[in-house]
C-alpha cells in the first residue's frame, strides 16, 4: 500500500532468500533408475563426501571459486553451483535421498 510519506525507518519483511551455508546435507538413499544428471552430481558429492554429509557451503562453495565439491565431482554447467542447488533440494528432500539440518 502506498502512503503519501517516506518512512526512514522502513524495513522489508523478512523473506527466505538467506542462505543458510552452514546447514548441514545428509544423504540418506541413492537412486536406482535414471536421475538428473545435476541433481546425481548432487548425490555423488554427498556419497563421497566423509560420512555422506555436506555443509550448503561446501556443496556449492561460498565464494563463487571452483571450491565447491559440485565442481569437483564434475559438474559442467553454464548454471552456477547454487542454482543447481536451489533447483534440486526440495525434489532431493521428496524423493527421500538427502535431510537438511
Amino acid at each position: 500500500m502506498k502512503t503519501s510519506k517516506i518512512d526512514p525507518n522502513f524495513k522489508p519483511a523478512a523473506g527466505k532468500s538467506a542462505i543458510n551455508y552452514n546447514a548441514v546435507i545428509t544423504l540418506l538413499a541413492t537412486p536406482t533408475g535414471k536421475y538428473p544428471a545435476q541433481a546425481g552430481c548432487i548425490i555423488k558429492a554427498l556419497v563421497d563426501a566423509k560420512d555422506h554429509t555436506l555443509t550448503v557451503g561446501e556443496l556449492v562453495g561460498q565464494d563463487g571459486s571452483t571450491e565447491s565439491a559440485l565442481e569437483q565431482v564434475g559438474l559442467v554447467t553454464v548454471q552456477t553451483p547454487m542454482d543447481i542447488w536451489s533447483f534440486y533440494r526440495q525434489r532431493l528432500i521428496n524423493d527421500g535421498f538427502i535431510s537438511i539440518s
